[in-house]
């Protein structure tokens, strides 16, 4: 569960901190460009953590195992996202990059859904304590992220391998909602 947060916000935090610089060097656009495009890109992350908790609770409500909604839905997000940072690395083309990081944002936020494992896995009596530790390992990332990406900037002169920093986080996220357990509940 943790290392699944940590991951996710390697995403999340690289590309709020960094992605409008990424936008403005490595594809020219102007302040106003980013702005819109920023507006587009974290707007479908809005709109997809609406819809991915949507298609989970309806899912969970027809009777599917936890297990099975969670994998499955955070699975393919995860796929998704690694897919997704990886054609922003190949593609030259400024608007293919924002329909890219868009779709990005748009299945990233279906990760959302992590913030009801503390309960599912610790019910009434550890979901504070699984939440506060889910919370912590996420909140390194969010602030080793943005240094790594910007030495890894510095030292190379581009974003590629920032890019793959991304991707590596989506890789360890994608690993972890893949191995927990949804089902087991912690002793009480």
């Amino acid at each position: 569960m943790c290392f699944g947060w940590l991951g996710f916000n390697g995403v999340f935090y690289g590309l709020l901190t960094w992605g409008p610089l990424y936008l403005a060097q490595a594809k020219g656009f102007d302040l106003k460009t980013i702005g819109w495009s920023t507006f587009v890109i974290f707007g479908a992350g809005f709109v997809g953590e609406i819809i991915g908790g949507t298609i989970a609770d309806k899912w969970r409500a027809s009777g599917a195992s936890a297990n099975r909604v969670m994998r499955t839905l955070l699975g393919i997000s995860s796929a998704v996202v690694i897919g997704g940072l990886v054609g922003v690395t190949l593609v030259a083309d400024p608007t293919t990059a924002v329909v890219l990081l868009s779709l990005v944002m748009f299945f990233l936020r279906w990760v959302g859904l992590f913030w009801s494992i503390p309960s599912i896995l610790g019910g009434r009596t550890n979901a504070g304590v699984l939440g506060g530790a889910m919370n912590f390992s996420g909140n390194i990332s969010g602030f080793v992220t943005p240094i790594a990406v910007g030495l890894i900037v510095g030292a190379t002169g581009s974003y590629t391998w920032a890019l793959l920093y991304f991707v590596g986080s989506a890789i360890v996220m994608g690993a972890s909602v893949l191995t927990l357990n949804y089902n087991k509940r912690l002793p009480v």
